[in-house]
């Protein structure tokens, strides 16, 4: 499968419903908060940023996380993001970031979060499905069952459950 692949495709008028499932899904504590942002940004950046994807990530993200985080500051988090995947890599990262979250529960939201997360501009790719794939593995999950939870968070823009 070529990384272009379009795996999930948002109609543009589920887009103005995004922030609002991405809020639904965002950890009410400031430690799960960024490390769930680090799994947005590592599958979003799977398939390279343009800084239109950036903007969209940050500007929804500045909506919806009550953090008090501005634009800014997501632009210089996701800045310290691409130094720390250039230095220690994705995989290192993912893993190190994917050991945050015990329960079954908050991994499958964080799953769905990085997804939604992921697909900001509109689109899931084959690139950042596969980083969704490898976060599932390190919960001993299959495919299908991210899958699944990419279907879900999908399911949640389009309106539907």
């Amino acid at each position: 499968m070529p990384e272009s692949t379009v795996i999930v495709q948002l109609p543009a008028d589920a887009l103005s419903r995004l922030p609002a499932a991405i809020a639904a899904l965002v950890p009410s504590e400031a430690g799960p908060f960024m490390a769930a942002l680090e799994l947005g940004y590592l599958a979003a950046s799977a398939d390279g940023l343009d800084s239109a994807e950036r903007d969209t990530i940050a500007t929804t993200l500045e909506r919806v996380t009550g953090i008090g985080y501005d634009h800014s500051a997501f632009a210089a988090h996701f800045h310290d993001l691409d130094a720390s995947v250039a230095m220690l890599g994705r995989r290192e990262r993912l893993a190190r970031t994917a050991a945050e979250f015990e329960s079954e529960a908050q991994r499958a939201d964080v799953v769905r979060f990085a997804a939604l997360v992921a697909m900001a501009d509109g689109t899931l790719h084959a690139a950042e499905l596969a980083v969704l794939d490898e976060l599932g593995t390190h919960y001993k999950w299959s495919s299908d069952r991210v899958r699944d939870l990419v279907t879900e968070a999908a399911a949640r823009v389009r309106g539907a459950r």
